[in-house]
């Protein structure tokens, strides 16, 4: 029984420190994992020798620069950290390649340019999917998680360039700013980063469908009554516009006189 429990101690031993280490594991002081005499001849080169490749590096080794260098044992991207990616046919942890920008890294990834390696983040498929993964937004073109200020502007926020106007959008888009400008574009509200002011809703539906915080504005056409203009009491318009959207309690449509 001694001998048996000694045995299974072994075992996980060497288990656990497959796991944590690299293809050093492999060697010994005189050769290499094939047992060649010459440890620089073949695949399964130790750390340290020449290599042309990948492939010619024990398994949790890579080739840089023409040597084979630890990487650590893998089996998804995971298990490697920042700025290595496991070669699954190799179980071998291994970088990420050198990238200049974030276009040249997988989605959920970006390029970090203090190491030009692509770095993991997260993904994503809206700026509030970002955030909530603790990210500043989301770049819906990559679905990765970025950070700093988006780029293209934001869903939220006020207008306080004058003379610059907001642009018309869709339906179901609200308009885009950014350093307090308007950018010119427009985004969808579903995949804004928080949901807009109700100021921001440009189309009645829109401003409808967040009726437990939002009311639309008419303006009426052709209005009589001694009222007009004071309350709707006795004012009787021959048509209605949808004008704006404003934040109410109550979701009363509010009208404004018009011609």
């Amino acid at each position: 029984m001694t001998k048996l429990l000694s045995s299974v101690g072994l075992a996980i031993v060497v288990a656990t420190a497959s796991i944590a280490g690299g293809c050093q594991l492999y060697f010994s002081d005189h050769g290499n994992s094939n047992g060649n005499a010459d440890p620089g001849n073949g695949p399964g080169r130790e750390p340290g020798l020449s290599c042309n490749g990948d492939t010619q590096c024990a398994a949790g080794c890579f080739c840089s620069d023409g040597v084979c260098a630890e990487g650590g044992f893998c089996k998804t991207d995971k298990e490697c950290g920042n700025g290595f990616v496991c070669d699954t046919a190799r179980a071998s942890c291994k970088p990420a390649g050198q990238c200049k920008g974030d276009a040249e890294c997988q989605a959920g990834s970006v390029c970090d340019p203090a190491s030009n390696a692509c770095v993991v983040t997260c993904k994503c498929a809206s700026d509030a999917e970002a955030i909530a993964q603790g990210s500043a937004w989301c770049d819906e073109t990559r679905n990765t998680c970025m950070s700093g200020a988006d780029p293209d502007g934001a869903c939220l926020g006020a207008s306080t360039c004058g003379g610059v106007a907001r642009p018309p959008c869709p339906e179901g888009q609200v308009a885009l700013v950014k350093d307090g400008c308007f950018t010119g574009q427009c985004r969808e509200i579903a995949v804004c980063e928080a949901a807009p002011v109700c100021g921001s809703l440009q189309h009645e539906d829109d401003c409808n469908a967040r009726s437990n915080e939002c009311a639309p504005v008419f303006v009426g056409h052709n209005c009589h009554g001694t009222t007009c203009g004071v309350s709707t009491v006795d004012c009787v318009c021959e048509s209605y516009s949808f004008s704006d959207c404003e934040a109410s309690t109550t979701a009363t449509p509010r009208i404004v006189v018009g011609n």
